[in-house]
C-alpha cells in the first residue's frame, strides 16, 4: 500500500475543511467522539476509495481492526490486530478495510488510533452523592 492519507488529506480530497465539522443537537460531552467518528469515516474512504464491502458476498472478507483497551504494559489503548470476517459480522461497514495491509496500516497510524480512541473511550463523569 502506498503511503497513508492523513485525515486532512482526506478531507482535502473530498474538498471539505476538517476545522468545520459541526456537531448540532447532542450532549457536549459527546461532541469529540462524534467529530472522530466523522474523520474515521472520511479516512477509511481515502483509504479505500474504489472498495464498498458486498454483505451479500459471504466470500468477499472484510477487515475490521481490533482495540486493546488497557494492557499490562500499561500502554493503555492499542491496536491489537485487525481480523478478517465474511459476510455474516456484528459491525458497520463504515470502518472496514479492503485489505489487511489497509487494516493495518490505519491500526498502526498513531493519527487514526487516537481518533478511534476519542471516539470509543469514554470516562463517564460519575455524579457523587
Amino acid at each position: 500500500m502506498k503511503k497513508l492519507p492523513s485525515i486532512k488529506e482526506a478531507f482535502e480530497k473530498e474538498g471539505l475543511d476538517i476545522n468545520k465539522i459541526e456537531i448540532t443537537g447532542c450532549p457536549e460531552r459527546h461532541v469529540e467522539a462524534a467529530k472522530a467518528f466523522i474523520k474515521l469515516c472520511v479516512g477509511h474512504d481515502a483509504v479505500n476509495p474504489t472498495w464498498n464491502p458486498d454483505y451479500t458476498d459471504y466470500s468477499q472478507i472484510k477487515y475490521e481492526n481490533w482495540w486493546n483497551m488497557g494492557s499490562a504494559s500499561g500502554v493503555g489503548f492499542s491496536c491489537r490486530d485487525c481480523d478478517g470476517w465474511r459476510s455474516n459480522s456484528s459491525v458497520g461497514s463504515r470502518l472496514v478495510s479492503e485489505t489487511r495491509e489497509k487494516a493495518n496500516a490505519i491500526g498502526n497510524s498513531e493519527e487514526y488510533q487516537e481518533l478511534f480512541k476519542t471516539m470509543m473511550v469514554y470516562n463517564r463523569p460519575v455524579e457523587k452523592e
